[in-house]
């Protein structure tokens, strides 16, 4: 039997000397390279060519920067009143034009290094001074160890420990300019005015995020890069939300799409799931959603878990990128987008103490439910002709004796709100973040440790973590070395309540408790006529919450990420970074023998327990380079990517349980019959190798272009690699010389790109046959000592890359000093050799098998605008507008006859919700549906329209036609930030228009609705009740299964106040004196309201809920 071998790296000490040689040769070209660029040209012989007539010394000055790259700093009220200058020249020297022009206009300059000082001739030099200062950060904390030099000379100091520096300023101060610097803080030059002291405020390297664009791997400047992405810092989120940030994105940036979960609304224990520009994988195919982006934090690979439950006050940055330009570096994970997480840094200076703190409030939204109270049950039961004599079998007299008791409980005042018993009347939860960082400008270290309590509205439900972290970082002149290791733990508990949905069945008159308090194991029985007498009986769920129970999961997660960075020469930097994980979960679900679920059966009680030990290692070798030449910037990339995910994972179903209050698996008398213990053992392996170069010529025209090479063990053995690449253009037009002069535009660039990626959110032995041992037959036959084995799934081992091409176009802007910002964005993203499941014969023992044969479109635009109304420094005031619209069509180009099976097998099956179907050129989220002309006034009917046009009284699954798709036209949100001395207010509103939804409420409790159970009251008003009526809803006593129509089919456009929050900065000197450095107290209210065309039950499982934190944060 020939094997599907999977990629194997038989040693990481083998493999790195394998690629020891790629890794050397790229070190030597670039060390050549850029030797040949280093040519030092001093800057006094640098050749100019002028020709200027009666101009202003700026534009004199600006024509020799633009022409010899060099910084000038001058007095701008000097310069100004100097006067005109006229010059012709051609190939002089730069010191000799200087020499000739300033002259003229009794100027003089001096020359530091590439800085040109320009001052007024014959000033007198002043004594020397001595000027003092400190220097601190943003947050306030002092900085030790920072360099402060007198630009142009070697005169230098150090801060102390406290932050504090003093430093000489000699005669000619007035133009001395000092030059603080500070490893990981951005360099600052600040001017010597003449002042006594000096205080300065440093900021970290990278945090102008609106600067810079960080994809995982390197850092570029945003003004010459061509992707598209978006970034957001962590105190962004935080005023947002102090939940988990993956919702507090969907807020920001509406392309990053929350899928809505109906079913679980606010569950605490459930992950939802997230698209990036729409779906490019058929979701039916997959148990999981396919769709989801890729998670990078710090370099590394993340699960959307992991990300789930990150403490938001670890969050430094976060950046999604979107399209091929900004994400085929990560190639054959980028197919949904990336989105990349930076954590929190240490700062340097003395030690610094901060905490985070918040009070969380959770109250369940069930304004979308409107059941029926006791007595219009009771009246909707008399329609219904649930008491009426029928000439079915069934009826007694004992119907109209329940009629009466009923009765009887309904005048007595039995009216009980089922809704409220499940539910919390308010979750309270909490969280607490505790850091503490320090260090000097060669060790710094970080501490970290939080605990969340997430409580959840229903009764019983929870989701807590706790954990730690620890980093360090050590600088030794040309290298760096970095450590981060962290531990999680999670226990998430669902409740003992069951579904939500269980109780909006039950009749309002029958209360859940008997006369003596005890919680009733049964409420009522019934029956009823389904060709032929049935009964039901509706268990108390409230009784099985409060027997001995337990539903919870436990997992624990230790991360260490290691890095070491070598500036080998001034450019070219060497990084190496390994990651390791390890997480260990357990799953418990153990039910009493007295649970409902056992009535009818002889061993009672169960325990299901699963546990899961996973590993995984990350490592990356990364090359950069960069150099500047004149008017030429190029950055060079070099990656090696290798990681493994072993995933061993096993469980047991165990039954027979003697006493309810005994819940270990081992006290369970056996196995369910049929079943045994269970597990597996998966491995997954990937390799990629990625080159990446950025160039810039004169800041004005870009290049970027990518290419990785990934292989991955999941594909088959054919097609184990593949390739994607990247290329992106783009033209900075407010560099130009003409847009300079206008001096309304500060940033004007237009951006294309075009490339493909790749998509592997599968399972990992989807490409492989496999087989399983006969272990039903151990006991009985065997082969020579052999066991046999079963082939278990069909292989194809030329099962390849799922591949996505994407183009994009687009536009940033900013105009009138920055006031009116924003970004266009219009793009195509087609999906080929797209998974899909192929029908084979059932006589091969396999009804399908995976092969690469859809092809799915996703085009659509993207728009966002921010615009700053008021701005006044003095008065501290500052007012934004933030305005985000997006547009997603999504389209199948193309299916095969596998597909077409599977359309014929939906449309077999009968059921009263929309199935999934494909067509080609339609939307994969289009309803299908039998077309309605609605109830017939007459008898009460529904009457359709086939496909040949003809009105027809029945339902066919032959008559199924598209009726609108659930993608919206159009969404987005619009949000605002004010901020006025120590105080903000956020707040964000989403909309939605133009999509369509299939009102599953109406069906299910309206129009199917069982007399013996609750439904919506709209069943007495809405519903026809006798020849006349004009109703969208059919007769009462017709109790027939309604399939899907296009009755109910609703347009559905909402708006809703995602997030709504306050906040005060306190800055009184108090405070400082009591060694509080920052206190900041903030309001936030999460899905405060909605506001919806459609009405229909939310979280029919779980439900929805509004969330309000009260959050603190204080540093020391």
């Amino acid at each position: 039997m020939k094997k599907n071998r999977l990629i194997r790296f038989p040693g990481l000490l083998k493999r790195f000397r394998k690629n020891l040689m790629f890794i050397k040769c790229c070190i030597v070209f670039i060390f050549v390279f850029s030797l040949n660029l280093s040519a030092h040209v001093f800057s006094q012989s640098k050749l100019v060519t002028l020709d200027l007539k009666e101009v202003s010394v700026e534009k004199f000055v600006d024509a020799v920067k633009q022409q010899t790259g060099m910084k000038m700093m001058y007095n701008s009220g000097v310069v100004r009143e100097a006067g005109q200058v006229s010059v012709q020249v051609k190939d002089k020297e730069l010191s000799e034009v200087l020499d000739m022009v300033l002259k003229k206009v009794n100027l003089e300059y001096e020359l530091y290094n590439d800085i040109i000082l320009i001052r007024a001739k014959g000033e007198v030099p002043a004594g020397p001074k001595v000027l003092k200062g400190v220097v601190k950060d943003k947050s306030g904390a002092v900085l030790p160890g920072v360099t402060v030099v007198i630009k142009g000379t070697t005169l230098g100091v150090s801060t102390d420990i406290d932050g504090k520096y003093s430093i000489t300023i000699p005669e000619d101060g007035k133009e001395t300019v000092l030059m603080f610097t500070f490893v990981g803080m951005k360099p600052q030059e600040v001017r010597y005015a003449g002042q006594e002291t000096l205080n300065v405020i440093l900021t970290e390297e990278v945090a102008e995020m609106e600067e810079v664009v960080v994809n995982g791997y390197f850092t570029r400047k945003k003004e010459s890069f061509t992707g598209v992405s978006k970034t957001f810092s962590g105190d962004e989120l935080k005023t947002i939300s102090t939940g988990n940030i993956l919702n507090t994105l969907s807020v920001l940036d509406p392309s990053f799409t929350k899928v809505v979960n109906n079913e679980m609304g606010s569950d605490p224990n459930t992950i939802p799931d997230f698209e990036i520009r729409g779906s490019s994988s058929l979701k039916a195919e997959y148990e999981n959603n396919p769709n989801m982006p890729t998670f990078i934090m710090d370099g590394f690979e993340v699960t959307a878990q992991k990300v789930f439950d990150l403490d938001p006050n670890r969050v430094r940055y976060i950046t999604i990128l979107k399209d091929a330009s900004a994400t085929a570096i990560y190639g054959s994970r980028a197919a949904n987008g990336v989105v990349v997480i930076e954590t929190v840094l240490p700062k340097a200076g003395k030690l610094q103490l901060s905490y985070n703190g918040s009070a969380n409030f959770e109250i369940a939204d069930l304004s979308d439910y409107n059941l029926m109270n006791a007595e219009e049950k009771l009246e909707y039961e008399v329609r219904s002709g649930l008491y009426e004599k029928s000439s079915k079998p069934g009826w007694t007299d004992d119907k109209l004796d329940a009629y009466n008791r009923i009765l009887k409980l309904v005048k007595e005042g039995n009216d009980v709100d089922w809704l409220s018993i499940p539910v919390r009347e308010l979750g309270v939860g909490h969280k607490h973040t505790v850091m503490a960082e320090g260090g000097n400008e060669s060790f710094r270290y970080a501490f970290d440790l939080f605990y969340s309590n997430k409580v959840g509205v229903m009764k019983g439900s929870k989701r807590d973590n706790y954990g730690g972290g620890i980093r360090l970082q050590y600088n030794l002149k040309n290298l760096k070395f970095s450590n981060y290791a962290s531990f999680d733990h999670l226990k998430s508990v669902n409740s003992p309540y069951g579904s939500f949905s269980s109780y909006l069945y039950y009749n309002p008159y029958y209360n859940p408790y008997d006369e003596n308090g005890n919680v009733k194991k049964v409420l009522y029985s019934y029956e009823y006529y389904d060709r032929g007498i049935t009964s039901k009986t509706m268990y108390n769920e409230l009784y099985n919450a409060v027997l001995p129970s337990k539903n919870q999961q436990t997992s624990n997660n230790f991360l260490n990420n290691f890095s070491i960075e070598y500036d080998i020469i001034q450019g070219l930097k060497l990084k190496a970074n390994l990651s390791l994980s390890v997480d260990n979960g357990k799953t418990d679900v153990y039910k009493s023998y007295e649970n409902t679920e056992f009535l009818d059966k002889e061993k009672k009680g169960s325990y299901a327990q699963s546990t899961s030990n996973d590993f995984s290692y990350d490592i990356n070798v990364i090359l950069s380079y960069f150099k500047s030449l004149k008017k030429h910037f190029i950055n060079l990339g070099f990656v090696y990517n290798l990681q493994e995910k072993q995933y061993d994972n096993t469980s047991i179903y165990v039954v027979g349980f003697p006493n309810a209050n005994m819940d270990h698996v081992s006290i369970g008398s056996g196995y369910q019959e049929g079943a045994k213990p269970g597990g597996s053992f998966d491995v997954t392996r990937l390799v990629g190798f990625v080159g990446n170069l950025g160039y810039t010529y004169d800041n004005r025209f870009l290049l970027d272009a990518s290419v990785r090479s990934d292989g991955s063990s999941i594909y088959g053995s054919n097609n184990r690699w593949g390739t994607f690449w990247s290329v992106g253009v783009g033209y900075n037009i407010h560099n130009e010389k003409f847009m300079k002069d206008w001096g309304v535009i500060n940033l004007l660039k237009i951006r294309g790109s075009i490339g493909t990626t790749g998509g592997q959110n599968f399972s990992p032995y989807q490409a492989m046959a496999m087989y399983s041992y006969n272990d039903s037959r151990i006991n009985t036959i065997s082969y020579s000592g052999y066991l046999g084995a079963i082939m278990k799934a069909f292989g194809n081992k030329n099962l390849k890359w799922q591949k996505v091409e994407k183009q994009n176009v687009g536009l940033d802007f900013e105009i009138f000093h920055s006031r009116l910002t924003g970004s266009f964005n219009v793009y195509r993203d087609l999906s080929k050799d797209v998974l899909i499941d192929v029908s084979i014969a059932p006589s091969l023992g396999f009804s399908s098998y995976k092969e690469n044969l859809g092809e799915v479109e996703n085009s659509g635009v993207e728009l966002s605008l921010k615009g700053t109304v008021l701005r006044d420094v003095k008065r501290e005031l500052n007012w934004d507008i933030f305005f985000n619209l997006a547009h997603n069509k999504n389209k199948v180009k193309k299916i095969n006859k596998a597909l077409t099976a599977f359309n014929a097998d939906q449309d077999s099956k009968v059921e009263n919700k929309p199935m999934i179907r494909y067509k080609e050129g339609l939307s994969q989220n289009t309803i299908w549906v039998n077309e309605s002309l609605g109830i017939d006034p007459a008898t009460g009917d529904e009457i359709f329209l086939d496909m040949n046009g003809n009105k027809v009284n029945k339902w066919d699954s032959k008559n199924y036609k598209p009726w609108g798709s659930s993608d919206p036209k159009i969404y987005g949100t619009v949000g605002t930030m004010f901020m006025y001395k120590g105080w903000e207010l956020n707040a964000h509103l989403y909309y939605k228009y133009g999509g369509y939804i299939y009102n599953q409420t109406l069906v299910d409790k309206v129009e199917n609705v069982n007399p013996n159970e609750n439904g919506d009251r709209r069943i007495l008003y809405d519903r026809w009740n006798e020849p006349g009526d004009v109703a969208k809803f059919k007769k009462v006593s017709d109790v027939s299964v309604t399939n899907p129509t296009s009755r109910f089919v609703e347009k559905e456009n909402y708006i809703q106040l995602q997030a709504l929050s306050v906040s005060y900065d306190f800055r009184s000197a108090k405070l400082k004196e009591w060694g509080i450095q920052r206190l900041k107290i903030s309001a936030i209210g999460n899905d405060v309201f909605t506001s919806s065309t459609v009405r229909m039950e939310r979280g029919t499982s779980y439900p929805f809920a509004r969330t309000f934190s009260l959050a603190a944060q204080i540093t020391f």
